[in-house]
């Protein structure tokens, strides 16, 4: 069991020594040699635990993926308590903040701008009543995916002082 839990503090310490990277730098300039000394390990122990950053994160992203995943089909339609759920979720986790940051991954970011598109592009569709061609309806659930993510990315970057009730509510009141 010692084992295990020297495991689990090893992990985490790297976990946070990505956040920490991250606000220094974009990911693609952080080397395991940053992680391992900003996670307080040698070299070899990281490797240890991951082939590489691509791994440390792809392993993190996977689990996200599924907890967006189940938030986006345990609410279906409801974009509210979506919006909400994402919100205590990135107020929670400070790596995936890292990760959404502008220092963060292109992978986590395009997923949650092309999962919100999905989630508003109905309802764009039902509050504007002006016929729109299919380029167009792209286009304009484009613009408000990109402006959820610019919002929530501003959020962040000012250190979540806002409640996610707040920014939920915020968002709400912004989109039509």
């Amino acid at each position: 069991m010692g084992t295990d839990n020297r495991k689990e503090r090893t992990r985490q310490a790297i976990l946070e020594a990505m956040i920490t990277c991250l606000e220094l730098q974009p990911f693609n300039e952080i080397t395991t040699t940053h992680l391992a000394s900003q996670a307080g390990i040698s070299r070899s122990s990281f490797y240890t635990h991951y082939k590489d950053k691509y791994e440390l994160i792809e392993a993190y992203q996977k689990d996200l993926f599924h907890q967006f995943e189940y938030i986006f089909d345990r609410h279906g339609q409801n974009r509210t308590q979506v919006f909400l759920e994402i919100f205590q979720l990135l107020y929670r986790e400070q790596l995936l903040s890292a990760l959404l940051s502008h220092h963060g991954t292109q992978e986590i970011q395009q997923f949650l701008i092309h999962k919100v598109r999905i989630l508003i592009a109905r309802d764009l569709k039902e509050y504007f009543k002006e016929p729109l061609s299919e380029m167009e309806e792209e286009y304009r659930s484009i613009y408000f995916s990109h402006a959820f993510f610019g919002i929530m990315q501003v959020w962040i970057k000012n250190g979540k002082q806002e409640s996610p009730q707040f920014m939920t509510d915020f968002l709400i009141k912004m989109l039509p």
